[in-house]
């Protein structure tokens, strides 16, 4: 009978710590899945996870009585630690303008517009509550066409984010206060961005709507923007937006399309 204790002990402790890094390395902190924005994209998954990466690149078009805008974007989304998404964008932009047109109007500049940096924490995860609570920083560094050595100004927009699910309903807000200057003049916006998604059952696709709302001084500025993401494999989506100005506004109509990558989590042994 001690023999057979002293077994027990002994297998108990070899295969004690096997048991045990199975059982840590498998408990993830909490996470509530929810619909991103097509047009104004997060910084990574809300309750991002250690490791989670993503790759975005778009293209769209903005369409206004003065000119027309194609633009492009390549992005870069990673979790270095739970909870907390970082991001690098390259947008690019080019500008179509009418021969009656001054050519050397300021908005003929094309090329790459600057470098954005972003992060996102989530400080509030409740699978209970189906809700996810956030705060992020924005920063964009702007250049004159391609040449980056050559600052021409900045903006920068702290933001709120809160995300709730009803369901397959899912609901969003991002808000926060826009400041841009550039080596003339200082602009302070305040942006409230509301979404309302339909998640289809049993998949990742959804349909919804998309309000990007801008308020300067007391003018407000609104874009509404259906949008549609469907998932082509378990690591590549498509999402396409559509832009329908609300009100008086400078833009006509504009639309977005992302290719949506998304590596395999690397499992740490």
């Amino acid at each position: 009978m001690v023999y057979h204790r002293l077994l027990l002990l002994l297998l108990l402790f070899i295969a004690g710590p096997t048991v045990f890094s199975q059982t840590s390395t498998s408990m993830l902190p909490a996470k509530v899945s929810h619909a991103e924005p097509v047009f104004f994209d997060l910084i990574r998954d809300l309750g991002a996870r250690k490791g989670e990466r993503e790759l975005n690149i778009g293209m769209g078009m903005i369409s206004t009585d003065a000119y027309t805008i194609q633009s492009y974007l390549v992005e870069y989304e990673f979790a270095p630690v739970n909870r907390l998404g970082v991001e690098i964008e390259l947008p690019f932009s080019f500008h179509s303008v009418p021969e009656r047109e001054d050519p050397a109007h300021e908005k003929t500049q094309t090329g790459l517009e600057g470098i954005k940096a972003a992060f996102q924490y989530s400080f509030f995860v409740s699978e209970k509550h189906q809700t996810t609570l956030a705060v992020g920083y924005i920063y964009e560094m702007h250049g004159k066409s391609f040449d980056m050595l050559h600052y021409s100004g900045s903006t920068h927009n702290p933001f709120v984010i809160v995300a709730k699910r009803w369901g397959r309903l899912h609901t969003l807000l991002y808000t926060g206060p826009s400041f841009e200057s550039d080596e003339q003049h200082h602009l302070q916006s305040f942006l409230i961005n509301t979404n309302i998604d339909y998640v289809l059952p049993g998949t990742k696709n959804f349909i919804g709507i998309e309000f990007n709302k801008e308020l300067t001084g007391e003018k407000l500025s609104m874009m509404i923007r259906p949008q549609v993401k469907m998932a082509l494999s378990n690591q590549v989506a498509l999402g396409l937006a559509i832009g329908i100005p609300a009100g008086n506004t400078e833009e006509k109509l504009d639309f977005l399309l992302r290719w949506i990558y998304e590596p395999r989590k690397k499992i740490s042994r």
